[in-house]
């Protein structure tokens, strides 16, 4: 099949959408089939990526111009250009807005994607909350077909607008050999001895009760670090800086990819992940997958990967953080069952071969 996907920021600094169709339209790729991918770049490009067309458009800096018009155009580019296309996949509700039922009218197979309710997001101001929920709300009731990363937002569709939708989780690769990096000595750090915070710097995913947290609990011998960017938002980046100036055991590395990104996984002690509210954490399983115990809020998208096999708190609470913390480091030996479990659940469970296999299988049913 040619299958367009559309949607998501460049793979140059990827997100979870991002990471998301880099890894299904490899495994696509692997199998056969014809995957392009449409993506927001820094410039206008095109190449051969894996096996796959990989589109990039620039982006126009604001989302609410960006997403629309580059489903639009990577739309009608499939349509008039690429031709063939059977399915066209849109990443969330944005990039389809004003295009997904265009492929409709001649024939052609269309899914939508939700990767987390995205009117939640705090980085919205409560105008744009209102709005964003009122166009989910009208994707929902004029779309068909649906895939959800989580059981979690399945649910949540069936009970809010009466739509099923197949739930097609996030996946993730096995780390193979340790690759060449100088990140541990950049950052004065030693194995095992820190716990890793690895995702964007937003309110939502709570890095500053993390902090907190972290100093509460006054561990000697750990430092925390924190790896990922504001966003765009630079008063909360400030914000977390001072909460930790008089520390030297809280680390900001910025964003970062490749052998940095993991070297700071396999040699992190735990990784914590205190969110109030996620899609289904890409960061979480690739911990899982190095075989790291996990610090998680108490929230279904980190109870969905995890199971029974996490140390979990309340989310929006440092007081439950610190203890959490410190019940860790002063029983390690109670958690170490974790950690062969953690690894096990993301080889089994979230797998991209088993995700691809889903994937084709739910394309056949509609």
């Amino acid at each position: 099949m040619k299958i367009a996907f559309i949607g998501g920021r460049t793979f140059h600094h990827a997100d979870g959408i991002a990471t998301f169709m880099y890894h299904l339209a490899t495994e696509l790729a692997k199998m056969g089939h014809e995957p392009i991918v449409f993506c927001e770049g820094e410039k206008n490009s095109e190449e051969i990526l894996n096996g796959f067309k990989l589109i990039e458009r620039k982006s126009l800096g604001s989302a609410f111009l960006t997403k629309p018009l580059l489903g639009l155009r990577a739309t009608l580019h499939c349509l008039f250009k690429e031709k063939g296309v059977q399915v066209y996949h849109y990443n969330t509700w944005a990039p389809a807005m004003i295009a997904s039922h265009i492929p409709l009218l001649f024939g052609r197979k269309v899914v939508m994607q939700s990767h987390g309710l995205e009117w939640k997001r705090t980085k919205y101001s409560a105008k744009k909350q209102k709005l964003i929920k009122r166009i989910e709300t009208w994707s929902a009731k004029t779309n068909k077909n649906w895939t959800m990363v989580s059981q979690e937002q399945t649910d949540y569709f069936l009970e809010h607008y009466n739509r099923k939708c197949t739930t097609i989780t996030c996946a993730v690769e096995m780390p193979g050999e340790a690759q060449q990096s100088d990140f541990m000595q950049r950052y004065g750090l030693k194995s095992n001895d820190y716990f890793l915070y690895m995702g964007r710097l937003v309110q939502d995913k709570n890095p500053d009760y993390l902090i907190k947290g972290f100093l509460q609990a006054d561990l000697k011998n750990k430092k925390l670090v924190l790896c990922g960017g504001a966003d765009g938002n630079d008063k909360y980046e400030a914000y977390l800086k001072g909460l930790a100036k008089d520390s030297d055991n809280v680390i900001f590395t910025g964003p970062i990819f490749g052998a940095d990104k993991d070297a700071a996984f396999r040699n992190c002690y735990a990784f914590c992940i205190p969110s109030t509210l996620e899609g289904l954490p890409m960061s979480l399983l690739e911990a899982m997958s190095y075989g790291k115990i996990a610090i998680a809020s108490d929230i279904p998208a980190c109870h969905e990967p995890l199971g029974d096999s996490g140390i979990y708190v309340p989310y929006e609470d440092d007081n439950a953080i610190c203890e959490a913390l410190k019940e860790l480091t002063g029983n390690e030996a109670k958690y170490e069952w974790q950690k062969e479990a953690n690894m096990k659940r993301a080889a089994n469970n979230f797998s991209w071969t088993n995700t691809t296999e889903k994937y084709l299988e739910y394309l056949t049913h509609i």
